[in-house]
């Protein structure tokens, strides 16, 4: 088979590969469409310690099981599925609560096991989750593995009907988050991102307005509308410059999510923190029902999926697709490689 291998810093190579074969307990998917995510972006970069090269990517991702391993019932040869990445042990107390994202010896496929970056890939069983759509749009549902971290990152900002929500970043997670967050009741949704492109997708997503972070001053802004500050804030970013400016722009007794993985350190205002009583909490992929409610959501048709925000490729254009996104001009929020296998 073919796939797309990260062989370092900005270097990746569309070349053959070993296939995958179902060992007991686990299935091979022959993958329809695979996101690249901004995490997968930093390490291209060299910028993330969790990867490591030579790998095959490829986390967000969906398509067809051809082939099942002892021990799997044989009703799956042949559906449709979208895939949840995380592995884990299923036994600690967080797996057991429900709350697999925390287990202790988590692993995520594309990660810590070879991902869809690939004609192919081998996943467990318990990693699936059947769906019902044409094969001709099943590519599409690589947009269910970040839909489920925004149904996550929504939830744990606690957003009230009537909220004002600030979001930093319009890539896919913001994007989403601000679809979201409409969904949960919001009353104003401000998008921020330093690409003019990509902000001009916020409409599609539901926000109410779009604030350009190089051209326009954020805080004023902000604070004219709400000299009090906003109820929450989503940080889909991940630098210190939004976790801060983020922070001082929350109302007393508000809550900021860090959902972005940039940068790994950040000095707050610890006093103002203390004294507003804000809240600033973490959110890191999703439950289970997060993604099974991203699945739902997606297999409805809910998703506004038309739009210049998304773009379809080739597997094998893997690269530029990455050097575009890494080194601009970065005009789609997510593009999603089609990995089929060609007769």
């Amino acid at each position: 088979m073919q796939a797309l291998v990260w062989e370092g810093p900005e270097r990746m190579t569309y070349r053959s590969a070993d296939a995958p074969a179902a060992s007991a307990g686990h299935v091979v998917v022959r993958v329809a469409g695979v996101g690249v995510c901004g995490s997968e972006l930093g390490a291209y970069m060299g910028h993330n310690e969790l990867r490591h090269p030579p790998l095959v990517m490829g986390h967000e991702f969906s398509g067809v099981v051809v082939e099942v391993g002892d021990g799997v019932d044989p009703v799956w040869k042949g559906a449709s599925v979208v895939v949840n990445p995380l592995v884990t042990c299923g036994t600690c107390r967080w797996c057991r609560g429900g709350q697999r994202q925390l287990c202790r010896t988590r692993r995520i496929l594309g990660i810590d096991f070879p991902g869809a970056f690939a004609e192919r890939v081998a996943v467990p069983v318990g990693a699936l989750r059947a769906v019902h759509c044409e094969l001709d749009n099943l590519w599409t549902g690589a947009l269910v593995e970040p839909l489920a971290c925004a149904v996550r990152a929504t939830g744990q900002a606690a957003i009230e009907v009537g909220d004002a929500v600030l979001i930093y970043g319009a890539g896919i997670i913001g994007l989403m988050a601000a679809w979201m967050a409409r969904r949960r009741g919001a009353g104003a949704v401000w998008l921020v991102d330093a690409n003019p492109v990509r902000l001009r997708h916020g409409a599609v997503w539901g926000a109410d307005r779009a604030l350009n972070a190089v051209a326009d001053d954020v805080a004023a802004l902000v604070r004219r509308a709400w000299p009090d500050g906003v109820d929450r804030v989503i940080d889909a970013v991940g630098i210190s410059a939004t976790r801060r400016e983020g922070l001082e722009l929350l109302t007393r007794g508000g809550r900021m999510v860090l959902v972005g993985l940039h940068e790994p350190a950040t000095a707050l205002d610890g006093n103002r923190w203390v004294r507003d009583e804000a809240e600033v909490v973490g959110s890191f992929c999703y439950r289970d029902q997060d993604f099974s409610a991203a699945a739902t959501l997606w297999e409805a048709g809910a998703l506004p999926t038309a739009g210049e925000w998304l773009d379809r490729r080739s597997l094998s254009a893997g690269d530029a697709a990455f050097q575009e996104q890494a080194r601009g001009p970065a005009p789609f929020a997510k593009i999603v490689l089609d990995a089929e296998e060609r007769p």
